[in-house]
């Protein structure tokens, strides 16, 4: 089995990783633009690349802070996904590339307390605990009918 790249990235002094798969483009964040009903851990829409996006606020999606785009953030947007969106994270670190071997499953107490977000958990050549998170389970069920924002 070869190697995958993952993406590094911190939400609030937390270690993530996404699969590269998933990352079309990392940008600056900016300022979205505040649609009415909306989930809270969704602040609006950026344009990119001529579409509307959905931002997802990692930092209000984990229930960290209060969240709100900072002047060192950025916008990882998702590639091959059903609903495009842009994940808003504190910092990237890099990526790694990691055996399959080396990822740990995600860790679950039962069907109320789980990570439902991670896929698994790694370690990277600095010794940074990494959780995966699943860039389509972001999204909350039943809330995907809102994301249809392709309007330009």
């Amino acid at each position: 089995m070869e190697a995958e790249k993952y993406l590094i990235f911190s939400v609030d002094g937390h270690t993530f990783s996404v699969n590269f798969k998933y990352v079309k483009q990392i940008v600056p964040a900016s300022e979205p633009e505040r649609i009415p009903d909306f989930p809270d851990y969704v602040p609006g829409t950026v344009k990119f690349e001529d579409k509307y996006i959905p931002v997802i606020d990692l930092t209000r999606r984990f229930q960290y802070d209060l969240g709100g785009v900072r002047s060192r953030d950025c916008f990882i947007v998702t590639n091959n996904m059903e609903h495009q969106v842009a994940l808003l994270v504190n910092n990237i670190y890099g990526f790694s590339e990691v055996m399959p071997e080396q990822i740990q499953p995600a860790v679950e107490l039962n069907e109320q307390a789980c990570a439902r977000f991670l896929v698994g958990e790694f370690t990277d050549e600095d010794g940074r605990e990494c959780r995966i998170i699943d860039p389509e389970k972001v999204v909350k069920l039943g809330d995907e009918n809102i994301f249809d924002t392709n309007e330009e």
